[in-house]
């Protein structure tokens, strides 16, 4: 019988390379980078899936940089928006399963007269308040009227190509170098570690709608460095809690990943223990 064929868009970034390495084992992959297909000119790429017709196409390619996304807002549009549409497109011509990573960033983080913030539901309305949330929310929507797209909303850490692209990385190397830095108390996430957030994804694979994939556990980035302190074995009183003038909550709620899955979703907690036991895993 022969292996599934999965095209993997964003092949170089963060998120490509680990699923690279986590589905090779499963899937004949085909990597996608910007070098082969600029997203700002998607039409290329929709060829290409139609010329090869995958089972699954994840498409993890995004201009994720908040900073980049508020400089340059019709890029972003281009890329996170308008590429993602053009795409959906072609996953149905081709019979291709679209598997769309989206982010937490759909929701404000913030307590609105009707809901409070944090603890956010796949049914709960969204409200971006970033170029970056605002253009990933609007690829969604793209998606899911030209196709039956899995839509991930999450936010994840691990290890990157580049050892430098997570907060995880963010903490290791500045602790490892005896670098006093910052741990934001009044900034709560639910990240998942990488390699998690693959196997997850991978069970959810012939799935559609939108699914939050997450930790099961909220935590502060400055909860978050001290467990990576413990686990590592790293000095976290380099650590400084402090607070960023607009507190944010952008936690999500895994309940409907657990019962579709049937599992018990693993915590930030466990997710550094385990990066911590595959440290080197993508060099």
């Amino acid at each position: 019988m022969s292996r599934p064929v999965w095209m993997i868009t964003g092949a170089h970034g963060f998120l490509g390379a680990n699923a690279q390495n986590f589905l090779s084992a499963q899937a004949d992959i085909i990597g996608v980078s910007r070098d082969q297909h600029d997203l700002t000119t998607p039409e290329s790429l929709a060829a290409e899936i139609n010329r090869v017709k995958p089972d699954y196409l994840l498409h993890t390619a995004a201009i994720a940089s908040h900073h980049v996304c508020d400089s340059n807002p019709d890029l972003a549009f281009a890329v996170n928006a308008r590429a993602t549409q053009v795409i959906a497109q072609a996953c149905e011509q081709a019979g291709t399963k679209l598997i769309f990573i989206s982010t937490d960033a759909v929701f404000s983080g913030q307590p609105t007269p009707t809901q409070p913030a944090g603890d956010y539901k796949e049914l709960d309305p969204p409200s971006p308040n970033t170029v970056y949330g605002d253009t990933k929310l609007q690829g969604e929507i793209y998606a899911q009227n030209e196709t039956r797209p899995l839509i991930i909303r999450t936010n994840f850490f691990g290890w990157s190509p580049s050892r430098d692209r997570s907060i995880l990385e963010f903490f290791i190397n500045s602790l490892r170098q005896n670098k006093p830095v910052s741990g934001f108390t009044n900034v709560t996430t639910t990240s998942l570690y990488v390699q998690t957030l693959l196997d997850y994804i991978y069970q959810l694979k012939d799935h559609a709608g939108v699914f939050h994939v997450t930790s099961s556990d909220a935590l502060t980035k400055y909860q978050f460095g001290v467990f990576v302190a413990e686990q590592f074995g790293l000095d976290g009183r380099l650590i400084t809690p402090e607070e960023v003038p607009e507190a944010k909550n952008i936690s999500l709620n895994t309940h409907k990943l657990a019962v579709t899955l049937g599992i018990e979703v693993q915590s930030q907690v466990r997710g550094i223990g385990l990066s911590a036991d595959q440290e080197g895993c993508l060099t």
